[in-house]
């Protein structure tokens, strides 16, 4: 048995045309192009740096949209109970009794044989900082 057809539908019909036309422009040749805009009365430079504007705009656009998500996002993270603060006071003092070497069990290694930098410094802060975050929740978790 044959299978019928039926005939497509008007929006069909537009979607073809549609699809056409858009073929038609991203395979012309930039000299039909050229002549296209001439033949309208546009100036065909002046389009294609509008079009190279909407572009630009359309990427730091998108790229605001993912760096505000990404914050969105982050904040959410932040807000979560599952999130400890950390004690950067406290981190001092303790890096200060490990310079000082006041404070037993520590040892510090030579950082390319000289000081640590202040990044340096505040990365070891943020990492004691967590450390006795995580040594608090482990005694709480002992407590229970």
């Amino acid at each position: 048995m044959a299978a019928m057809s039926r005939d497509p539908t008007d929006r069909e019909k537009l979607s073809k045309l549609d699809r056409a036309i858009d073929d038609s422009i991203l395979e012309a040749s930039e000299a039909d192009l050229r002549e296209d805009f001439k033949e309208a009365g546009d100036d065909f430079e002046k389009a294609v740096a509008r079009a190279g504007r909407a572009l630009e705009q359309a990427r730091a656009r998108a790229a605001r949209m993912r760096f505000e998500r990404a914050q969105d996002e982050s904040k959410a993270y932040r807000e979560q109970e599952n999130v400890k603060s950390f004690d950067l006071a406290k981190a001092r003092r303790r890096f200060g009794g490990m310079r000082s070497g006041e404070v037993a069990d520590s040892m510090m290694a030579a950082r390319k044989g000289g000081k640590l930098s202040e990044r340096d410094e505040e990365n070891l802060l943020k990492d004691l900082a967590q450390l006795e975050a995580l040594e608090n929740e482990d005694k709480e978790e002992g407590e229970e």
